[in-house]
């Protein structure tokens, strides 16, 4: 049983499903939005793009990017084996993969790929790219907001969009930060804000500074998308 359900064709089998499913729970889900004309103008203008979402919520994160009129996206996915599957389900989605992960912080000498995963990204979006973070992931702590994306803003000039999302009916997982699987026959929304890039001059109190201010903003716009939907608020 065990190599059947890690057979490549079984796995292949398994990312057409969620991801149709997860499809099927988008169109059938009645969407508000808010400040979707900010991200339409950078859309429309193209170049470097960050996108910033809560890693609870990075289920809802296909809903909000559309890749015909936007540009291409890339998402950071982990060197481990649900990395592989990672894999599988994002590249149906339309996202160019960019592998790797930062080192525990209990364990900070064990590499698995975040400085190069780094430069990849840091590559792909000064071409003109975006990449989509959840900037409290793989591990949390929940909506505590880490350095590195905004290092990658700063680094690239990237304008930062961060998005908030809900939707009335989910499931929630038994994870660290309460995952959702959204549920389909919804009532949705989806709020984005547009920040400027990171000064690159922005000396260590300034990134400090704009990283607890983005992170309180992010936090903002999820519970004020939870509020819209009549969905629990917070990391519930």
């Amino acid at each position: 049983m065990k190599s059947l359900l890690e057979s490549d064709g079984f796995q292949a089998f398994m990312a057409r499903l969620i991801v149709g499913y997860l499809k099927f729970c988008y169109r059938t889900t009645r969407w508000t939005h808010e400040g979707r004309e900010a991200a339409e103008a950078v859309w429309a203008q193209g170049g470097p793009a960050l996108l910033l979402l809560w890693h609870q919520r990075v289920h809802y994160a296909p809903a909000c990017w559309p890749l015909d009129r936007a540009q291409k996206m890339a998402i950071l996915v982990s060197l481990s084996k649900s990395g592989d599957f990672s894999v599988r389900t994002n590249t149906l989605f339309g996202y160019h993969i960019i592998r790797g992960s930062a080192a525990k912080k209990t364990d900070p000498t064990k590499q698995k790929g975040g400085a190069q995963a780094f430069r990849d990204m840091l590559r792909w979006i000064r071409a003109g790219n975006a990449v989509a973070l959840t900037p409290d992931g793989p591990r949390g702590p929940a909506r505590d907001m880490t350095e590195g994306s905004l290092k990658l803003s700063q680094m690239s000039g990237a304008p930062i969009i961060l998005i908030g999302q809900s939707s009335s009916r989910y499931l929630s997982l038994n994870s660290w930060d309460r995952q959702r699987i959204p549920l389909p026959f919804a009532v949705g929304a989806m709020l984005w804000e547009v920040h400027p890039p990171i000064a690159p001059d922005a000396d260590e109190a300034q990134l400090e500074a704009r990283r607890v201010e983005l992170g309180e903003r992010l936090s903002a716009l999820t519970d004020r998308a939870d509020a819209l939907t009549g969905a629990a608020s917070g990391a519930a």
